[in-house]
């Protein structure tokens, strides 16, 4: 079987690509490093990307990094997420490719306190919410030319990854900074901070394996996340005593309107898959981390 990877570059990509040729898949990177790929500067596909013949699955995992940069950089971050999204899949319905698999994200969700399910409500006021949101949409007009999978990744994390949330609290500890969780608008108990679902990345490269070579899914939209709900106060506690060093954590004046929760009872039908524990996946970031102390 042989796969493309768009987007081989990044965190979850290198994981992914690295893992598929441990199994023996015949596995194809792109990145915007490469001249045939996705234009860094732009944000779109180059006139000389082609998908190589006999190609089973398409994995789209490129992102723009501009999510944060809007409305400055919204024509990025569209290009990118919808528009090169959309073109690689009209070549590769061309190609005769029978799987296209896209990432999408957990923050396409509404805001709320409860569990998201893959029909909860979805949020439009978002630019990076908005993209995903588009793009998911586009694709899934291609399901009578081949296999459509969205699945929307909730917290990404692991050994090696150098930003986002774990990696910016493991550099809080070690360089000895506060950690602020802010307040519940609804329960004055939770003191704890942001609420949410994560994934360790060997765990999410098992599920992409799962989700290439299984037929029939039950669902073209997939929420992506373990089992295991933390906040924000319990990841710095780990990452404390993993570490070995004392962290200050502070309660913020602010109030949170929400958590970022998954419900994964359709992945669970779907692949049964095998979580890391939260404990276990900070524990083995950590040993990056403890040169540095």
């Amino acid at each position: 079987m042989k796969v493309l990877i768009i987007g081989s570059g990044g965190f979850l990509g290198k994981n992914l690509f690295n893992y598929l040729l441990d199994q023996n898949i015949d596995v194809i990177g792109c990145s915007s490093a490469e001249h045939h790929g996705i234009c860094a500067d732009t944000g779109l596909l180059s006139s000389q990307f082609s998908i190589p013949p006999d190609t089973h699955t398409v994995i789209y995992l490129s992102q723009s990094p501009y999510y944060r940069q809007v409305p400055e950089m919204a024509e990025h971050l569209l290009n990118v997420n919808v528009v090169s999204a959309v073109k690689v899949a009209e070549i590769a319905r061309r190609a005769n490719v029978k799987h296209f698999i896209y990432t999408s994200t957990g923050n396409v969700y509404a805001p709320s306190f409860e569990p998201l399910s893959e029909d909860a409500p979805i949020n439009r006021n978002n630019w990076y919410a908005l993209s995903k949101i588009h793009a998911e949409e586009s694709l899934s007009l291609f399901r009578n030319d081949f296999d459509v999978t969205i699945m929307r990744l909730f917290g990404v994390y692991g050994t090696g990854q150098t930003d986002k949330l774990i990696p910016n609290l493991f550099n809080a500890v070690l360089q000895r900074r506060k950690v602020f969780v802010d307040r519940n608008s609804i329960d004055a108990n939770d003191i704890d901070g942001l609420r949410i679902s994560l994934i360790n990345v060997v765990d999410l490269v098992k599920i992409f394996l799962q989700c290439i070579t299984s037929s029939n899914l039950k669902s073209y939209l997939l929420n992506i996340s373990s089992h295991e709900v933390v906040s924000i106060r319990h990841i710095t506690k780990l990452i404390s005593q993993a570490l070995d060093l004392p962290v200050d954590i502070e309660i913020s004046d602010k109030y949170r309107q929400s958590s970022l929760i998954a419900n994964i009872q359709l992945l669970q039908a779907t692949f049964n898959p095998v979580f890391t524990p939260i404990e276990k996946g900070i524990q083995n970031m950590a040993v990056q981390y403890k040169v540095l102390k």
